[in-house]
């Protein structure tokens, strides 16, 4: 399937600003990771995958600058260093 059909989907024009209280004025993103609102297009995607008997379920929840490269940077350091271990 083509990346752009999971395209993280903008929450419905609310945003929470305190316990209770929702703005309805602001269009956006709840980065995935963090919780932090932010505005504009996402800095990247988690990735969800699980199985419910024959149905395969995908979810790509959007995540903000920060948090797409940290995750991003900490999956590289990883994957380096089982290589390393490897051989």
């Amino acid at each position: 399937m083509p990346a752009s059909s999971f395209a993280a989907a903008p929450l419905a024009e609310e945003r929470e600003t305190e316990v209770g209280a929702v703005d309805q004025t602001e269009k956006g993103f709840q980065c995935d990771s963090c919780g932090r609102w932010f505005e504009g297009e996402p800095g990247g995607a988690g990735l969800f995958l699980w199985t419910r008997g024959d149905e395969v379920r995908y979810e790509e929840p959007p995540l903000c600058e920060s948090c797409a490269s940290e995750i991003a940077v900490g999956a590289l350091v990883k994957w380096d260093s089982e290589e390393e271990e490897e051989g």
